[in-house]
């Protein structure tokens, strides 16, 4: 990056020595991407002033290219700032002036970024699309970095759908290529998501193999954004492990790094870690601290229109009411999270929503609704066995104390 960004200097200086505005209007643009790719909160105010600068040259010039890569950048720093309907609406602007005039790299570009704002939004199947015409325009472009990144987000959406199958094989041909192009990044970063991959699953000891191997990765290279990556899902390794307070230090530490801005997007980070910080938290014993994370994670989920973390910190809040048995407001929480898990098809989250809400019910004596609840979790989980691609995987998730609670649950309030 530092050689880049020097390069990139002499460029601008040189652009602007001989008054060529369209190399001055390029140089900045790329200066500003230059700076943004070290995912340092340090360089986003570089890479925000050159992209503004660089888009003014767009504009008096009318030169097309300039605008484009410009405007594509500008929704990347909103995006990285949190504002993601207006990173949207730039990206989508910077594609319709790529397509227009055949500027591949700058597509590519933009619907790779795109795509990642759909994934984090939760809108799975949009980011499976622009995520693989980001991938065919990339190929085309010769725009490996773009490629790789869409690979990365390809696979997430994948799984978060329950195809699994799907998002195995992308992680697969993703680290075949980052491993035959030496890209540390995106090894690091795939490592991490198979470990997802596994824990959504309730593999847990895989996981924490793959996420302590990703940590690594990410620590030896400098890589700061694949090693906190890998620790906030190693954080839910160890709950599920059993090493709950091991946990809290871990996901305690992990939140001050990110509160110190030691990446650029600093509101995702913080999301990211409410949910293993808070279920590490409830497991030993301090719900009331808990509740401090989760309606600050909450107030962030909305604000950002992130519904997969709307959705999972509805049912921790619904979980936290659960465990001191205010049936009421743990229904009324649990049944918004589950509204939102079916919303965005997202099976995991469904099958546990639903399966805490009939605990819920029941609590309140309503056997019926609570019934109904049971048998939609059993019912997704079903589903979710039969698209496992693996029969020891299966066998694991069947054992896996949360499934086996949800059958027995359906027995018990059949019973009635």
């Amino acid at each position: 990056h530092e050689d880049a960004i020097a390069e990139l200097e002499k460029m601008l200086a040189l652009a602007r020595s001989v008054g060529d505005r369209r190399a001055e209007g390029l140089a900045l643009a790329d200066l500003a991407f230059a700076h943004f790719t070290t995912l340092s909160a340090a360089h986003v105010p570089q890479a925000r002033r050159a992209t503004e600068e660089a888009y003014v040259i767009g504009q008096e010039t009318g030169d097309q290219h300039v605008l484009a890569k410009s405007v594509g950048l500008l929704g990347v720093l909103d995006q990285a700032e949190g504002n993601l309907v207006e990173g949207d609406r730039e990206l989508e602007e910077s594609i319709r002036i790529g397509e227009t005039h055949g500027f591949k790299d700058i597509t590519s570009l933009s619907l790779m970024y795109l795509g990642v704002s759909a994934n984090w939004r939760g809108d799975f199947r949009r980011a499976l699309l622009l995520s693989e015409r980001a991938e065919r325009a990339a190929a085309e472009a010769h725009d490996q970095f773009s490629e790789n990144i869409a690979i990365a987000f390809r696979c997430l959406a994948h799984i978060a759908l329950g195809e699994y199958g799907e998002g195995l094989a992308v992680i697969n041909d993703g680290l075949a290529k980052a491993r035959e192009r030496n890209l540390a990044f995106n090894i690091g970063r795939l490592t991490n998501s198979l470990g997802w991959f596994h824990q959504e699953l309730g593999d847990f000891r895989r996981a924490a193999e793959l996420d302590r191997e990703a940590a690594d990765l990410g620590q030896r290279h400098k890589l700061p954004n694949v090693e906190i990556s890998s620790l906030i899902n190693l954080g839910i390794d160890y709950v599920h492990l059993g090493e709950a307070p091991k946990a809290v230090t871990m996901m305690e530490e992990v939140l001050g790094r990110a509160e110190n801005a030691f990446g650029a997007h600093r509101w995702r980070w913080a999301l990211r870690i409410v949910v293993p910080l808070t279920e590490a938290l409830i497991a030993t014993g301090q719900a009331d601290k808990a509740v401090v994370h989760v309606e600050r994670g909450l107030a962030q989920a909305r604000a950002t229109g992130c519904k997969k973390y709307v959705g999972k910190i509805y049912a921790l809040r619904g979980e936290i009411a659960l465990a001191e048995r205010a049936w009421g407001r743990a229904t009324a929480d649990l049944a918004e999270a589950l509204r939102i898990a079916r919303e965005i098809a997202y099976p995991t989250l469904t099958w546990q929503c639903a399966h805490l809400l009939a605990r819920a019910q029941a609590g309140l004596g309503k056997r019926e609704e609570a019934l109904v609840s049971a048998r939609l979790a059993a019912e997704t989980i079903d589903t979710v066995v039969a698209r496992i691609p693996d029969p020891a995987l299966k066998s694991t998730f069947l054992a896996w104390p949360r499934v086996q609670a949800v059958k027995e649950d359906l027995d018990r309030f059949g019973r009635g």
